[in-house]
């Protein structure tokens, strides 16, 4: 996610990597969002087989993504997305898990 934002692909808000998953909440740039999904997919997964001295597919085929509308709360938005870890019984705290990043403080 920081590489995607790192190349103004993306402004990166939130986001929080899980077990068999991830979560982020951005703001695109110039790229159509299944670029970007094809980018992030194809580069964490090239590096996660490396790491694992491994070969093939890491991350499902597809996504499932949703538009913030006006009358939407980014906040509660960004809040859902780090609280990934909290639902899923990992930490009782997201600031506990290791694997989250917000750009603004929570």
């Amino acid at each position: 996610m920081q590489w995607l934002a790192k190349s103004n692909r993306i402004i990166l808000e939130a986001g929080v990597i899980m077990p068999d998953h991830f979560h982020m909440v951005v703001r695109l740039g110039e790229s159509a969002l299944s670029e970007v999904m094809h980018s992030l997919k194809g580069y964490s997964a090239k590096h996660i087989n490396q790491a694992w001295g491994r070969s093939g597919p890491v991350w499902q085929h597809g996504y499932h993504d949703h538009a913030v509308r006006q009358d939407e709360d980014l906040n509660a938005i960004i809040r859902y997305c780090l609280n990934n870890p909290v639902r899923a019984g990992l930490v009782d705290d997201f600031h506990d898990y290791p694997f989250w990043y917000c750009r603004y403080g929570v």
